[in-house]
């Protein structure tokens, strides 16, 4: 049987219409023991945001939301389910079974889970306006990549509100401070929604009460930065007050951009998909055995990318001089790279294995649809997988 040789063309497609449309499950992050001071549950969630779930969750023990873990965070315009655990050595085991959130399977657990201890997720995902027709070669596109290997980019959600998170970063890793706040909360930095124009106004005038309260309500950060600005509080008193998980996303999405310039770049030249003497390799042994992949399917071996940072393992030759580069396009020095402001650092393949693919035309209460299913490994996107079946419409 020959090959077709007719190329793929995606057609248009929407997905997240609704969070029954974009299912995820964790694949292999604890076992509770059943003993310990920490609680184990499984957490089923429906278009609720990460932050949203920890404070309910944490609400419904009586305890600090820092009390809270987990292993990744999920989307929120999705059905999710994960493992988290609480620090509450002397609380009953909840319950909570709620329309968009509930807590299954609750147990006594040792330890905290710790972020990143999981191998994968599992995607089932229900594209919408398109030709249900389109599913067998979106099921042969699959394949393709199941052979090749996904591109592992960073996708938007990684660069936060405007795409702003690498101008922040950056500039917190310059030093920079008050150009920081002024990307964050003023008409610097990237393009703003109209919506917000006034606001920005205002802190660039320095009548941060009015800025403030044209923020919602829910975005906490913002708002307690500029009343704390009102008081009289200096740049550097807002960033140390600030979360240190929000100067992090910061800060990794500074990573993350120069993750996908090198990405890029070696696409551009023909070196994604091999391993040469500068490179460091990536094994993906791990979650090919977590999925029961069979040899040949996907690739178990590629080269990686840098995600900068104090302890991040270099490159040689060509591969450490582009690298180097890529991060001197955003002001990194090696110096401040390895600042003890700086991230950890580390690598990530550039190419990641995708298993279980699947595709099929479906029809629900909602219309047609074609519904595909996935594993990816662990910080890994599935809206990259999307982006190479279908030309994805803004819903």
């Amino acid at each position: 049987m020959g090959v077709d040789p007719t190329p793929f063309t995606p057609a248009c497609g929407r997905i997240r219409i609704r969070p029954e449309d974009f299912l995820v499950e964790e694949v292999g992050a604890l076992e509770p023991t059943g003993s310990g001071e920490h609680i184990a549950a499984w957490v089923v969630k429906r278009g609720v945001d990460h932050q949203t779930m920890v404070r309910r969750v944490a609400r419904q023990l009586g305890v600090k939301p820092s009390k809270v873990s987990w292993a990744g965070t999920k989307d929120r315009m999705a059905v999710t389910q994960q493992w988290i655990t609480i620090h509450a050595p002397d609380a009953m085991l909840p319950e909570l079974d709620e329309e968009d959130l509930s807590l299954q399977r609750v147990m006594r657990h040792e330890r905290r889970i710790r972020l990143g201890q999981l191998v994968a997720n599992r995607f089932c995902i229900r594209i919408r306006d398109i030709d249900p027709l389109q599913a067998p070669c979106i099921h042969r596109q699959l394949l393709d990549i199941q052979r090749t290997g996904l591109s592992n980019k960073f996708m938007e959600q990684r660069f936060g509100h405007r795409g702003a998170n690498p101008c922040m970063g950056s500039r917190l890793l310059l030093g920079d401070i008050g150009g920081v706040l002024d990307a964050w909360l003023g008409t610097d930095g990237p393009a703003w929604p109209l919506a917000e124009e006034d606001r920005r106004r205002y802190y660039d005038q320095g009548q941060f009460d009015l800025a403030a309260a044209g923020w919602p309500r829910k975005w906490h950060a913002e708002i307690h930065a500029l009343k704390m600005l009102s008081q009289g509080a200096s740049p550097e008193d807002v960033m140390v007050a600030l979360p240190r998980p929000v100067r992090r996303y910061w800060t990794d999405s500074v990573q993350s951009s120069v993750f996908n310039d090198v990405l890029s770049l070696r696409e551009a030249a023909g070196t994604l998909h091999s391993i040469g003497d500068d490179d460091i390799s990536w094994t993906h042994d791990r979650f090919l055995d977590s999925v029961g992949a069979v040899d040949g399917d996907c690739p178990v071996e590629s080269a990686t990318g840098p995600l900068w940072g104090r302890k991040m393992r270099r490159a040689t030759g060509a591969v450490d001089e582009m690298e180097v580069q890529a991060a001197r396009a955003y002001g990194l020095t090696d110096e401040i790279m390895h600042g003890s402001s700086a991230p950890t650092g580390s690598r990530r393949p550039l190419i990641v294995p995708i298993a279980g693919v699947s595709a099929g035309a479906g029809f629900d209460e909602h219309g047609a649809m074609v519904e595909v299913s996935f594993t990816l490994p662990k910080g890994c996107y599935a809206t990259a997988v999307i982006d190479e079946i279908i030309n994805r419409v803004e819903s």
